[in-house]
């Protein structure tokens, strides 16, 4: 089985609305390995935070996750 060349992933969009994204995937370095999911969530905490657009701008930049893509931000 050959590994899939894209994913999907949840982008906040404004506040409490997210949608579904197409993302290229990059090969894994020869210390890393691709983990398929089946199932995520929200959790209650920080993700709950970001999507309700409560994240307050001081803490942009600390929040930002090492591999993520986009920005700890919210339109709105």
């Amino acid at each position: 089985m050959s590994a899939p060349e894209t994913a999907t992933a949840f982008w906040v969009v404004n506040p409490t609305k997210g949608e579904l994204r197409r993302e290229k995937l990059t090969s894994p370095a020869h210390d890393e390995v691709r983990v398929r999911t089946l199932y995520s969530g929200v959790s209650r905490g920080t993700e709950s935070l970001v999507f309700n657009g409560r994240v307050p701008e001081s803490e942009f930049s600390r929040m930002r996750a090492p591999f993520q893509s986009g920005r700890v931000s919210c339109p709105g």
